[in-house]
């Protein structure tokens, strides 16, 4: 992290990026939820699911609002097994935010309980 940015921004993109890592894992869910022949009412799971879905949407159209209002802007995410990391521009200044696995993996869980309608007191 660069001076010139703050540590609320670097935890902004970093909750950025859980969301999306989120949505996509749920999007993936619902797939097989939708598909899977052995559930027998497998309407329940997808009503779950689809509702922590719109929540984790909001929270990202959220944060949007926030870039832009913060001039921040992603210009690349990429993940491996190490975790993930994206590039950035804070007001025309480049940056790399780095989330290792071990670092978000946890945290991802707790989130994805807390927009499932679970309960957690970690966030």
């Amino acid at each position: 992290m660069k001076a010139n940015t703050s540590y609320e921004e670097q935890n902004l993109i970093c909750s950025y990026l859980q969301l999306l890592l989120v949505d996509r894992i749920f999007h993936r869910d619902l797939q097989v939820l939708t598909n899977h022949p052995l559930l027998r009412t497998p309407v329940l799971y997808i009503e779950v699911l689809s509702s922590g879905m719109e929540r984790v949407t909001l929270l990202l159209s959220e944060i949007q609002m926030e870039f832009a209002r913060k001039d921040i802007r992603i210009t690349n995410i990429k993940s491996n097994k190490e975790g993930l990391w994206a590039d950035a521009k804070i007001r025309g200044q480049e940056m790399r935010v780095v989330f290792p696995l071990s670092q978000y993996k946890n945290e991802l869980y707790s989130r994805m309980r807390v927009y499932l309608g679970g309960m957690n007191h970690e966030i």
